[in-house]
């Protein structure tokens, strides 16, 4: 069957059904078919033209102001250009502020910084800008605002940055974005505007800006709504409030400072004592094991040894435990340490002034003994952990843990023996320096060193503990998230000791690594 229009165009089309068991036959009539009415549309369009030429020229009347002084030519008004029609208005848009445009951007229109987006990749950006910013993400009205389109690329933005764990295949397995933070993030204005606030930081850092206005006004939007609910007694200490406080508390812990997460994270610890207990929230799982994960920090870096991690790097579920005592507690709450840990590696330099300011270029053994574990890391082989792997991870874990907890001080200027009193870069530079003969070149005897040897010795016990429960939890995740942590961890440390790009044989960063995980 075939399609066939009248040659004036005004008339419904016809159909012509073709017969025959010869499927050559039907071919051939369609691609007539197919020349005849792309000849009538070039016929249309020539009439068209034809008649255009043949109306007579508009005359130039003087505007309303009259002809000017200098007897030059008189100027009409502005006729405003076209607008691109992009989709029909909806209700949503109607309620679209001056501020809330289809961009979003952070900085006016017109000050992108030159050469960010050029030729092909800006045409595939701004298409896909386009077509996510303008769709209609809610027909149903089921998020607890009414969304914009500023809010639609806010949110197309946050889904393709965990895309690995909100689309994945596997949906028998637990997924700790798509399982709990996404239906928390969805329970209320105040934890949805949040949200928004995470992702216009995100994609205006992405875009090289440091500061995002966007996410300044999500952010002041989210903690009006908590006060004005924490004004309420029958609203103060429900489990949407506690749902706020918690993305309130990530949002300081990657965009905000210390001081602000530190008073939201004392704010979440009285609501739990006022309701009895995080024994309180067993009725939403969800809100549970996020909250208990929570109450496990001090300081808001996991890198921090001040925080507490025992509970949930031990082999065995405890039965008595309120929360890890109830079957699958346990290896939900790693799954979504996991994800709060990758995201932390976004802001392990900024936690380090000294790192973040003069690099690691100064401390000669500190960078051999990350080659040391570079160097073995290319011998690995595939599939469960092995005692190899484990102890490559806990002298990473090890480094890092010393690194986040240095204090500042001179290259050139004297350490202490140990790191009981005081320590710094400098003097874990100058004390693997003193027992270099002992690790050169080995990762079981750097492993010896750090935690068995004459370093072990003068570090503090906690520190200690810390770097092996930070390797116990990892470990307990799958290869992928392991190499991936391993990987981008070795990328941040060997930048900052100024180890030529090349001398990596991968690419990696926790934004990739956030994109292509499952979250296990």
């Amino acid at each position: 069957m075939s399609m066939s229009s009248s040659e004036a165009g005004d008339t419904p089309p016809s159909y012509v059904f073709v017969t025959g068991d010869n499927p050559r036959d039907g071919r051939s009539h369609a691609i007539r078919a197919h020349w005849r009415q792309r000849r009538q549309r070039t016929e249309m369009q020539r009439r068209e033209r034809e008649e255009q030429e043949q109306r007579p020229l508009r005359t130039i009347m003087p505007g309303p102001g009259g002809p000017s002084n200098e007897g030059g030519p008189s100027r009409a008004p502005p006729v405003p250009e076209p607008r691109p029609h992009v989709h029909e208005a909806s209700d949503e848009d109607m309620d679209i502020s001056p501020d809330d445009s289809l961009g979003g951007s952070p900085v006016p229109p017109g000050e992108v910084l030159p050469g960010l987006l050029e030729g092909i990749p800006a045409q595939a950006l701004s298409g896909m800008n386009l077509a996510l910013g303008s769709s209609r993400l809610d027909p149903f009205d089921r998020f607890p605002v009414r969304l914009t389109s500023k809010h639609h690329r806010l949110l197309h933005h946050w889904l393709s940055t965990f895309a690995g764990m909100m689309f994945s295949m596997h949906r028998g397995t637990f997924n700790p974005m798509r399982d709990v933070w996404f239906p928390l993030d969805l329970s209320n204005a105040a934890s949805f505007n949040a949200i928004m606030a995470h992702s216009a930081a995100h994609l205006a850092r992405m875009q090289g800006f440091p500061v995002s206005n966007d996410a300044v006004q999500f952010k002041v939007e989210a903690v009006g709504i908590v006060q004005s609910w924490a004004r309420d007694p029958e609203l103060a200490l429900s489990d949407d409030t506690i749902a706020a406080v918690l993305r309130l508390l990530s949002f300081e812990r990657y965009w905000g400072s210390e001081e602000e997460w530190r008073i939201h994270h004392n704010g979440l610890l009285q609501i739990i004592d006022a309701r009895g207990g995080i024994a309180t929230l067993q009725g939403n799982w969800r809100l549970e094991i996020t909250t208990f994960l929570v109450t496990l920090m001090t300081r808001p870096s996991w890198f921090d040894s001040s925080n507490q991690l025992r509970e949930i790097s031990q082999q065995q579920p405890m039965a008595a435990h309120p929360v890890l005592g109830h079957l699958g507690n346990l290896y939900k709450t790693r799954c979504l340490w996991l994800l709060s840990f990758m995201q932390d590696m976004r802001t392990f330099m900024s936690h380090s002034p000294e790192i973040y300011n003069h690099g690691l270029a100064h401390y000669a053994f500190i960078r051999d003994a990350l080659l040391v574990v570079k160097s073995d890391l290319r011998l690995q082989d595939e599939g469960e952990i092995n005692e190899r792997e484990r102890i490559r991870l806990a002298c990473l874990f090890y480094i890092c843990v010393m690194l986040q907890g240095s204090d500042t001080a001179d290259a050139g200027q004297p350490v202490p023996m140990d790191f009981h009193q005081s320590y710094s870069i400098a003097s874990l530079d100058q004390c693997l320096a003193r027992n270099h003969a002992q690790w050169q070149g080995s990762i079981q005897s750097l492993y010896q060193c750090l935690f068995h040897g004459d370093i072990a010795a003068q570090t503090p016990p906690s520190k200690l503990r810390y770097a092996l429960d930070l390797t116990n939890v990892l470990s307990s995740t799958s290869a992928e998230a392991r190499q991936g942590v391993e990987r981008c961890m070795l990328q941040i440390l060997c930048q900052a000791a100024m180890e030529p790009r090349t001398a990596l044989d991968y690419e990696w960063t926790p934004d990739s690594l956030l994109a292509c995980i499952e979250g296990h």
